[in-house]
């Protein structure tokens, strides 16, 4: 679990919910990431912009992303029945508590993965 709370962990978790995340983007912006995906280099010419976009953004998709985020992270990690119980109150404290520290590191570890999803190039 820890090794999940981690730049590289919570990147990797990101990975999987490519689908959810990008349709939790706010003001139809995940339509329009979907539409810049099939334009050849067009999220490439965006990346500088990711940065600055992706924190303020996280922080609106991560509450409607956390149903999903909770199932793949019980899937990831073996749990006792006690602590799947308690997870949908305690995740999204440690997210909200984590994620301004290590939002940072994340981004550029997320930036060319979803990018890469958007062209159709990912899983």
């Amino acid at each position: 679990m820890i090794s999940l709370m981690t730049p590289p962990g919570f990147a990797g978790l990101m990975g999987t919910m490519w689908p959810e995340l990008i349709d939790a983007m706010p003001l139809g912006m995940g339509a329009m990431m979907r539409l810049m995906g099939k334009i050849p280099g067009a999220l490439s010419l965006m990346k500088p912009m990711f940065p600055v976009l992706f924190p303020r953004l996280l922080s609106l998709m991560i509450p409607k992303v956390m149903p999903v985020m909770l199932e793949r992270v019980s899937k990831m990690i073996p749990m006792p029945d006690y602590m799947t119980e308690q997870m949908p109150e305690l995740m999204p404290n440690v997210v909200n508590n984590l994620m301004p520290h290590m939002i940072g590191e994340v981004v550029p570890l997320v930036t060319q993965p979803m990018i890469d999803y958007l062209e159709g190039k990912g899983k």
